[in-house]
């Protein structure tokens, strides 16, 4: 964390896309989040769960031990900024230790169609624990995406009149994947492979970049709390960090077919 917050270029927004808790337990959110607000200083920090985030409680009670980061509540929020719209979504399962695969409420799936529809051509990016369904690496398997997709299928499959970005967690692999005016980024989980994402949004493309922690100690301090961890999806970093082409992409606002 220290790394993401304070060795990387200063960002406008930092974006956690889940499970930053094991076993999902209060004193994990309290512990993690006390280390993230010490780390942060005055840095924008918003926090979306994931499946092991909710193993112990929903999206407000745990917010309740971290904390919450606005705008979002309950797991979903949106952000407004001039050069896009970022909503936050909540696809994580409460208590289900079992069927760890993602779900998307009927208020959330309104809320997301509206601000698609509000777009007006800026771009959209969407950030949400599980991927997409048949997009990113592993997102063709049950569990390992957003289940009982077709009602979320057929909004994010409508015409749209600007970029469209989904970024996800979950499946531990770097990953990604263009799909008419959609680019679906899947970023790996930062104890397999340490690192972060770098977003960029300009007025001509919106620019994606993986930053790779390779350092030995840091490496090996990721191994420790892999070897403390009892059910987890365990992936060599050479796996996790994906192929040349699911590390960095570049989407030019013309490219899109309005």
């Amino acid at each position: 964390m220290q790394r993401f917050f304070q060795d990387g270029p200063e960002a406008d927004l930092y974006v956690s896309l889940g499970d930053l808790t094991q076993d999902g337990l209060e004193r994990e959110h309290r512990n993690v989040f006390g280390h993230i607000e010490e780390l942060k200083g005055g840095r924008f920090f918003i926090h979306i769960p994931g499946n092991h985030d909710l193993l112990q409680g929903d999206a407000w009670e745990t917010e309740r031990w971290s904390g919450g980061t606005d705008p979002v509540r309950g797991g979903f929020g949106v952000l407004e900024r001039e050069e896009a719209a970022l909503v936050f979504l909540n696809t994580a399962q409460t208590r289900m230790p079992a069927d760890w695969g993602g779900r998307l409420d009927e208020v959330q799936l309104e809320a997301l169609r509206k601000q698609l529809l509000a777009a007006q051509g800026k771009p959209v990016l969407v950030f949400a624990h599980h991927p997409l369904p048949l997009t990113t690496t592993m997102s063709d398997i049950p569990l390992m995406r957003v289940e009982e997709a077709d009602a979320l299928l057929d909004v994010i499959g409508r015409q749209a009149d600007g970029p469209r970005f989904w970024f996800n967690g979950h499946n531990h692999m770097h990953s990604i994947v263009r799909s008419g005016a959609w680019t679906c980024i899947q970023t790996a989980s930062a104890v397999c492979l340490p690192g972060w994402r770098d977003i960029e949004v300009s007025g001509t493309d919106i620019r994606v970049e993986t930053v790779v922690c390779a350092d030995a100690e840091l490496i090996a301090s990721a191994q420790r709390t892999l070897d403390r961890f009892g059910s987890f999806h365990r992936v060599p970093r050479d796996i996790a960090a994906g192929l040349k082409q699911d590390r960095s992409i570049v989407v030019r606002k013309e490219q899109i077919q309005l």
